[in-house]
Protein backbone atom coordinates (compact mmCIF):
# COMPACT_ATOMS: atom_id res chain seq x y z
CA UNK A 1 0.00 0.00 0.00
CA UNK A 2 1.14 3.33 -0.73
CA UNK A 3 -0.30 6.79 0.17
CA UNK A 4 0.02 10.56 -0.33
CA UNK A 5 -0.29 13.14 2.18
CA UNK A 6 -0.94 16.61 1.38
CA UNK A 7 -0.82 18.78 4.50
CA UNK A 8 -0.68 21.81 6.22
CA UNK A 9 -0.49 22.80 9.90
CA UNK A 10 -4.37 22.98 11.00
CA UNK A 11 -7.49 23.39 9.82
CA UNK A 12 -10.36 21.25 7.47
CA UNK A 13 -9.50 17.86 7.11
CA UNK A 14 -10.11 15.13 4.60
CA UNK A 15 -9.38 11.84 3.75
CA UNK A 16 -9.44 9.71 0.13
CA UNK A 17 -8.81 6.16 -0.40
CA UNK A 18 -8.67 5.23 -4.22
CA UNK A 19 -8.59 1.32 -4.89
CA UNK A 20 -9.16 1.40 -9.06
CA UNK A 21 -6.07 0.63 -10.98
CA UNK A 22 -6.59 4.70 -12.48
CA UNK A 23 -8.21 7.59 -10.67
CA UNK A 24 -7.55 11.14 -9.87
CA UNK A 25 -6.37 13.21 -7.03
CA UNK A 26 -7.65 16.86 -6.67
CA UNK A 27 -7.45 19.18 -3.79
CA UNK A 28 -10.62 20.39 -2.40
CA UNK A 29 -11.89 23.14 -4.14
CA UNK A 30 -9.83 22.13 -7.54
CA UNK A 31 -9.65 24.04 -9.96
CA UNK A 32 -9.52 27.08 -7.90
CA UNK A 33 -7.46 27.26 -4.74
CA UNK A 34 -7.64 25.15 -1.83
CA UNK A 35 -8.18 26.40 1.86
CA UNK A 36 -6.11 27.78 4.34
CA UNK A 37 -4.99 25.07 6.58
CA UNK A 38 -6.14 22.02 4.70
CA UNK A 39 -4.57 18.80 6.20
CA UNK A 40 -5.46 16.03 3.46
CA UNK A 41 -4.75 12.73 2.79
CA UNK A 42 -5.13 10.02 -0.02
CA UNK A 43 -4.35 6.74 0.66
CA UNK A 44 -3.94 5.28 -2.90
CA UNK A 45 -4.26 0.89 -2.36
CA UNK A 46 -2.91 -1.60 -4.76
CA UNK A 47 -2.62 -5.36 -4.27
CA UNK A 48 1.14 -6.45 -3.25
CA UNK A 49 3.49 -6.83 -5.37
CA UNK A 50 2.26 -3.98 -7.83
CA UNK A 51 3.90 -0.38 -8.54
CA UNK A 52 1.95 2.81 -8.08
CA UNK A 53 3.00 5.40 -10.39
CA UNK A 54 2.28 9.13 -9.54
CA UNK A 55 2.05 10.98 -12.49
CA UNK A 56 1.67 15.10 -11.43
CA UNK A 57 -0.96 17.00 -14.51
CA UNK A 58 -0.56 20.50 -12.53
CA UNK A 59 0.95 21.06 -9.14
CA UNK A 60 1.30 24.40 -6.77
CA UNK A 61 2.12 24.83 -3.76
CA UNK A 62 2.59 27.75 -1.20
CA UNK A 63 6.20 28.23 -0.49
CA UNK A 64 7.44 27.43 2.96
CA UNK A 65 3.51 26.57 4.31
CA UNK A 66 2.41 24.15 2.53
CA UNK A 67 3.70 20.30 1.80
CA UNK A 68 3.70 16.99 -0.26
CA UNK A 69 5.20 13.86 1.34
CA UNK A 70 4.92 10.17 -0.40
CA UNK A 71 4.89 7.30 1.63
CA UNK A 72 5.07 3.66 0.82
CA UNK A 73 2.51 2.07 3.67
CA UNK A 74 1.29 3.88 6.73
CA UNK A 75 2.98 8.06 7.40
CA UNK A 76 5.97 7.02 9.68
CA UNK A 77 9.87 8.43 9.01
CA UNK A 78 10.62 4.76 7.87
CA UNK A 79 7.93 4.98 4.67
CA UNK A 80 8.41 8.00 3.73
CA UNK A 81 9.57 8.34 -0.12
CA UNK A 82 10.07 11.75 -0.92
CA UNK A 83 9.02 14.99 0.62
Amino acid sequence: MGSWEFKSSTGQNCSYTLHQPNGTIESPGYPYGYPNYANCTWVIVAAEHNRIQLVFQGFALEEDFDLLSVYDGPPSPGNLRTR
